[in-house]
């Protein structure tokens, strides 16, 4: 009987085979994936890899969408706590070697290029309805949504040069502290 996409066989080997190409970038980057180790790793055949990802590229690229989340996006609880909350779980993903290589690879890769842009190109736009949200409640000054892509640029620039270009690992403090300095001019007491 041949097998469908929704098989629980193939279901339950591709995300073994996903879970354990994740961890091999996060241990080495992109050079140790390969068909090879991700099937020994996930316990599978490699001729099952292969089924689900014939070439590495198309390995590495559903390994980089699997483990990669939204910037930005927040509940409607008080802003401020939302955002270092939202960000603080970020930070672990960007610690990750995963996050480098979606922001190197996406620079000429088109397919990482979209997955990049899908995470952080329109984080923006996700954050203004809950900026006038944080402005109706009173916690944030009025105007902040007109600024949305500056806050943004205030937020995720440093944390992404502090990661990226100097190689701190981002623990809660700092990603606190950044918040706080991005949210400062904003505040109703300003």
């Amino acid at each position: 009987m041949p097998r469908t996409n929704d098989d629980p066989r193939t279901l339950r080997s591709r995300a073994a085979a996903l879970a354990a190409a994740a961890e091999l970038l996060a241990e080495g980057g992109p050079g140790h994936i390969t068909h090879a180790a991700v099937a020994e790793r996930a316990k599978v055949g490699r001729a099952t890899v292969y089924r689900h990802w014939p070439d590495l590229q198309s390995l590495l690229l559903d390994t980089l969408t699997s483990a990669a989340h939204p910037i930005l996006t927040l509940d409607d609880g008080p802003f401020r706590d939302q955002l270092v909350a939202h960000l603080q779980q970020q930070a672990d993903w960007l610690n990750q070697p995963i996050a480098a290589t979606v922001i190197e690879r996406g620079e000429r890769d088109p397919d990482v290029r979209r997955l990049r842009d899908e995470m952080f190109g329109r984080a923006d736009e996700k954050l203004a309805d809950q900026l006038a949200a944080a402005v109706t409640r009173g916690e944030l000054r009025a105007g902040v949504e007109e600024h949305t892509r500056d806050l943004v640029c205030r937020i995720l620039g440093p944390l992404l040069f502090q990661r990226c270009m100097l190689g701190t690992h981002l623990d809660k403090d700092a990603v606190a502290n950044v918040v706080d300095a991005a949210l400062a001019p904003w505040q109703p007491n300003a």
